[in-house]
């Protein structure tokens, strides 16, 4: 019974740690305008096929054309990663700013 109560309680701490996120940076804009944000997601099993490098510069491309190509500033890139037992969630989040015209 101790075996399995012991067995219990390392599944749960396993499935706790798993579900955290850390912030990885921050960004302050002094004069913002319009935010925009874009993001990608994708379930990596077994760790084998994890989001490509070159998403967070297609991330941050959908930005600029969400602002009609006129200016982007303030951009902030965040990644989420999910542990599961089996593999990991990945979420790579990217936010910024249009710039207005004066």
């Amino acid at each position: 019974m101790r075996r399995i109560l012991n067995a219990a309680a390392l599944t749960a701490v396993a499935i706790l740690v798993g579900c955290a996120s850390l912030p990885v940076s921050a960004t302050v804009v002094t004069r913002p305008g319009t935010r925009v944000t874009a993001e990608a997601s994708k379930f990596n099993p077994f760790w084998l096929s994890p989001l490509p490098p070159e998403t967070s510069g297609q991330l941050v491309d959908d930005l600029l054309q969400q602002c009609g190509g006129e200016g982007l500033t303030g951009v902030t890139i965040g990644t989420q990663i999910a542990w599961v037992i089996i593999g990991q969630q990945e979420k790579i989040v990217a936010i910024g700013y249009c710039v207005e015209s004066v």
